[in-house]
């Protein structure tokens, strides 16, 4: 693997974390250009299109070691590129990327006549149905123009006039819902047969002269990187060993997927270390990917798919013959293929299939790949702001958050400027308007706060929300407007350059204008986890001291000789187990009673966080 030699650039470190949100993700460039001048990048979150900008920034790290700087100054050159226009051609580059199949293609041109938004919004979806399915329409029509030649052949006077009119009303009703009913037929039909989505990502029917989105993104990735933009694809390890002499990954970069068969999200790439073991149950197929990858991508991952297991080698041998091919190991894995994954909006963009074995069938014969869908990340986690938080940071974790405008003030950039800032809670007015208006903006809250919800939360804490820039988005600015005006564009780029800019004032001068600068940050973090550490210690020493009557105590389970499972591997490793219970419980035992004064929460920094075991995901 092709190693780079690392150039000049800043010393200090961060890590960047963006939120999913389709075309608004041209906040981005701008901003990660702007943090580029001040910050290393070290790890690197993103969901959806947050994560096309994530892998962005990593590759452009990448290329700062190849070309002091040259990948950034390509990517601060992508808000130009997306808003411009081929020679001939009446949309942009951006909507160019998502090309529908042939199959759908009908769906596709009838679903962007409503881009935009807007009261007509309606009427462009309504002409587009009747024009892509003329022959529904004309067909539905038929017996309201029936109607009208028997009321003209047979009515007169008043009765003619109210025939005509009725059988007008009824052609035109005929025809919409015959229309609407093709519409559905072919959509339950064609959607699903293209791995539920209009559009897989890759070359389609359409006349437009631009490249595709995932061809285009395997190339660009690469050209940032300093690699040879039509050669082997970027790969997680170029990033984890750009400087050879670094401890761990040089350039972590990291995103999120959701399973929808698992029903729970993943992080990508998947990982099979000591603590996480995912990415040995996973294969792909050839004809899946040939449909949503170029062929460079795919054959490198089938020259590099991972080796049969020595406890499952048979088996596996025959899964491959069958057509299953194994996933490479993490580092072989293409960036642009985590991307695709973490990018796969819901019946716009294609989900991902892969295949694992569910060994929970009782019969050994059903112990064979099955299809495993994902889709779009931001289906779980849309903000993914917990990626890389630790305790006490050593650097800072800037995010940015894609809202909808509040009613009170315009669109733009905002930070908060004081440590109370920040804290109040978002609205969703979603009960205005008409009844149908209030009965789908119900039903879609609840889609967004079940998804939401918890990185909503997070992003109220003290020591998150000092360091999130909040970029807030008018109705026509972000969602699914893929054919925006450049003036637009280039008003949502200035606001990501302006979130860059002033992550660098606060946390990379001496003299940044704020009390929310870099020492107060770690403040915030220090007062915040200590007193989540108070509550967790006296939790622990409660269970510890005070176990139900019957139950052996905790440290006895330690002392066991013989447990039931999870053995200790040594008697070394089980004296050190009943050592730090023991200082844990010391220390909680020196700490004051939570129901005294001026214990450490007292006064600790609103919402207050606490200390929980979760999955590790």
């Amino acid at each position: 693997m092709e190693r780079a030699t690392a150039s000049p650039g800043p010393s200090r470190l961060c890590d960047l974390v963006m939120k999913g949100g389709i075309t608004s993700g041209v906040v981005y460039p701008l901003a990660v250009h702007e943090l580029s001048k001040a910050f290393r990048f070290k790890n690197i979150g993103g969901t959806s299109a947050g994560a096309i900008a994530a892998a962005a920034a990593a590759a452009a790290e990448l290329g700062r070691y190849h070309n002091a700087g040259g990948g950034f100054q390509l990517l601060a050159q992508l808000p130009q590129f997306l808003c411009s226009r081929l020679p001939n051609e009446q949309r942009t580059n951006l909507f160019g990327f998502f090309q529908p199949q042939k199959h759908t293609r009908r769906l596709f041109d009838t679903c962007i006549a409503g881009l935009g938004g807007g009261k007509a919004a309606l009427v462009r979806v309504t002409f587009a149905a009747c024009r892509n399915f003329w022959l529904a329409f004309l067909a539905g029509a038929v017996p309201g123009l029936l109607f009208a030649w028997l009321a003209w052949r047979h009515a007169a006077g008043v009765l003619s006039l109210v025939t005509a009119i009725l059988a007008v009303l009824t052609a035109m009703v005929g025809a919409l819902l015959v229309a609407a009913a093709a519409f559905v037929t072919i959509a339950l039909r064609q959607i699903p047969r293209n791995l539920f989505g209009l559009s897989t990502g890759m070359p389609g029917a359409s006349t437009t002269k631009a490249m595709a989105l995932t061809p285009w993104l395997t190339t660009y990735l690469n050209d940032l990187a300093g690699l040879d933009p039509t050669g082997d694809p970027l790969t997680f390890g170029h990033l984890w060993s750009a400087d050879p002499s670094a401890p761990g990954p040089t350039i972590n970069l990291e995103m999120v997927t959701t399973c929808l068969t698992h029903g729970r999200p993943y992080r990508l790439p998947f990982r099979d270390d000591d603590d996480t073991k995912e990415n040995k149950q996973f294969f792909f197929k050839r004809a899946d990917f040939e449909q949503l990858f170029p062929e460079r991508v795919i054959a490198w991952m089938e020259a590099r798919a991972r080796p049969p297991s020595p406890a499952n080698a048979q088996q596996e041998v025959e899964y491959r013959s069958a057509g299953f091919i194994p996933l490479p190991e993490p580092e072989n894995l293409p960036v642009v293929v985590a991307v695709r994954m973490s990018l796969s909006f819901p019946n716009l963009l294609s989900g991902i299939p892969l295949y694992a074995v569910d060994y929970s069938r009782k019969n050994a014969s059903d112990h064979w790949p099955e299809r495993c869908w994902f889709s779009d990340g931001g289906i779980s986690s849309n903000f993914p702001v917990h990626f890389f938080d630790t305790a006490l940071p050593r650097w800072p974790t800037f995010g940015i958050d894609l809202t909808e405008k509040h009613p009170d003030y315009s669109a733009g950039f905002f930070m908060p400027k004081t440590n109370a800032a920040g804290t109040l809670v978002k609205w969703r007015r979603f009960d205005r308007g008409s009844n149908l208006r209030r009965l789908l903006g119900f039903l879609a809250s609840i889609v967004m706060t079940s998804k939401d919800w918890a990185d909503n939360a997070q992003c109220r804490l003290p020591g998150f929300r000092d360091r999130i820039g909040q970029v807030s988005l008018s109705e026509n600015d972000g969602g699914l407007n893929l054919d925006m005006p450049p003036p637009r564009i280039d008003r949502l780029c200035s606001y990501g350059e302006q979130a860059g800019q002033e992550f660098v004032k606060r946390f990379a001068t001496d003299d940044p204008g704020c009390v929310l600068d870099w020492d107060n940050h770690r403040r915030i973090r220090l007062r915040s986890s200590l007193a989540a550490i108070e509550e967790w210690l006296l939790k622990l020493e409660r269970a510890c001291a005070h176990p139900q009557p019957g139950d052996a105590t905790y440290a006895a389970l330690i002392e066991e000789e013989t447990p039931p499972s999870y053995p200790w591997n040594n008697r070394e490793q089980q004296a050190f187990a009943a050592e730090l219970l023991k200082q844990l419980e010391t220390t909680s035992n020196g700490l004051p009673s939570p129901f005294r004064p001026n214990t450490l929460k007292d006064g600790s920094p609103r919402p207050r966080p606490e200390l929980r075991t979760r999955s590790r995901i």
